[in-house]
């Protein structure tokens, strides 16, 4: 138990540093994959709700220490997403599959991005227009879910060529003639 723990806890740690300290210094687009959002998802989808709940509020804690952001609102986001991811999946997705993990991973990073930007506006005054109005916010948003779709089809593949429990089955209506 106590190794299962440790694990956990070194696994967040080198999941934040990987997102803060390679991700977000990555040229052009690609700075834009949400790596953690991503492994998130993954997480709630095969492991639980209980374990990803643990996990955002780890890598949560570990962003808010190098944000310039007020404290809590990457706690609270990932935390709100992963709820939100939560009652998807449980309500919306019932099987495992991958277009099923990429609408989640799309509607999850709508949610995050409209979650943490709503918190910095209201945290922050940011002057100007209200950022759903701006089409940079847009463009960046679609650039975020383009590279987390790209991320999660290469991530699913790979967690099914190492797991044999996930098999494509495809169903076949048998034709009598």
């Amino acid at each position: 138990m106590i190794i299962k723990i440790i694990t956990s806890i070194l696994s967040v740690m080198a999941l934040s540093a990987l997102q803060i300290a390679f991700i977000s210094g990555l040229p052009g687009w690609f700075s834009s994959l949400n790596l953690i959002l991503v492994v998130l998802i993954f997480i709630l989808g095969f492991v639980g709700f209980e374990a990803a709940m643990w996990w955002s509020l780890g890598t949560g804690l570990l962003l808010e220490i190098f944000s310039f952001l007020p404290f809590g609102i990457y706690l609270i986001s990932f935390c709100l997403t992963m709820a939100i991811a939560n009652f998807l999946l449980n309500y919306f997705f019932t099987n495992r599959s991958l277009y099923s993990f990429l609408a989640l991973t799309a509607l999850s990073t709508l949610a995050y991005e409209l979650l943490v930007n709503l918190a910095a506006f209201f945290f922050l005054e940011a002057g100007g227009r209200f950022f759903l109005m701006r089409s940079s916010f847009w463009s960046l948003v679609l650039e975020q879910i383009i590279l987390n779709l790209l991320f999660t089809i290469f991530l699913y593949y790979v967690v099914h060529f190492f797991s044999r429990n996930f098999r494509p089955e495809f169903l076949i209506k048998n034709k009598k003639y």
